[in-house]
């Protein structure tokens, strides 16, 4: 008796591959999504004016709109804003981009980044003025400060104006494609905090508390 042989399997054959269509007729690849530009003048993560702090310093990618200062065209491209909190009320920050570097200090991160905001938008200095297109610069977001946010006040109010403020947001949190139509210049952001208190106290803002 001749010990049983397992069953054998019948070969494997390949499938035929499918008729491939000529180079030239091949639908051609669409090109890679447009990233942002970088700046021209790239940031340590750490620059050398955050060294000496008390405090940690936080270093952030932020999208920046404005013109390219070769072509002149205006474009996305990808900035840096660093902060770093030098007492507890006393924020320091600086924005990077094609612009250079543009540094204030605030008693927030919101406020911070407010000033800076103030002299990228000043036609003087840009025309057009530069973009940070973050939710800081929604048009209705404003840093309530004691009403609302504690220090560093890295998150900021929505503010409605005869609502209550419920909601915030990430200061540095770049802007979702439904916050677009939000975005709003400084004056536009200062205006709406002016008719969102006015509803509370008339008279807010009229002896230069704002």
């Amino acid at each position: 008796m001749h010990p049983q042989q397992p069953p054998m399997r019948p070969p494997q054959r390949q499938m035929p591959r499918p008729p491939q269509p000529p180079r030239a007729m091949r639908p051609p690849v669409s090109p890679p999504p447009h990233r942002p530009a970088a700046p021209q003048q790239p940031v340590e993560d750490l620059p050398e004016w955050t060294k000496d702090g008390e405090f940690p310093a936080v270093s952030r990618d932020v999208p920046l709109y404005g013109k390219d200062p070769e072509s002149g065209k205006e474009q996305v491209w990808v900035g840096r804003v660093v902060w770093q909190a030098r007492t507890m009320k006393e924020i320091t920050m600086a924005v990077y981009g094609p612009f250079g570097r543009k540094m204030s200090t605030g008693e927030s991160v919101f406020d911070a980044l407010l000033k800076i905001r103030g002299l990228l938008e000043d036609p003087e200095q840009h025309s057009p003025p530069w973009k940070v297109l973050v939710k800081g610069s929604r048009r209705d977001v404003w840093h309530v400060g004691h009403k609302v946010s504690i220090f560093p006040g890295d998150r900021a109010e929505i503010l409605v104006p005869g609502e209550k403020a419920t909601e915030s947001v990430d200061v540095l949190a770049m802007l979702e494609p439904h916050d677009t139509p939000k975005f709003g210049l400084v004056e536009h952001q200062m205006a709406n905090c002016m008719e969102y208190f006015r509803r509370f106290e008339p008279d807010f803002g009229a002896g230069g508390v704002l």
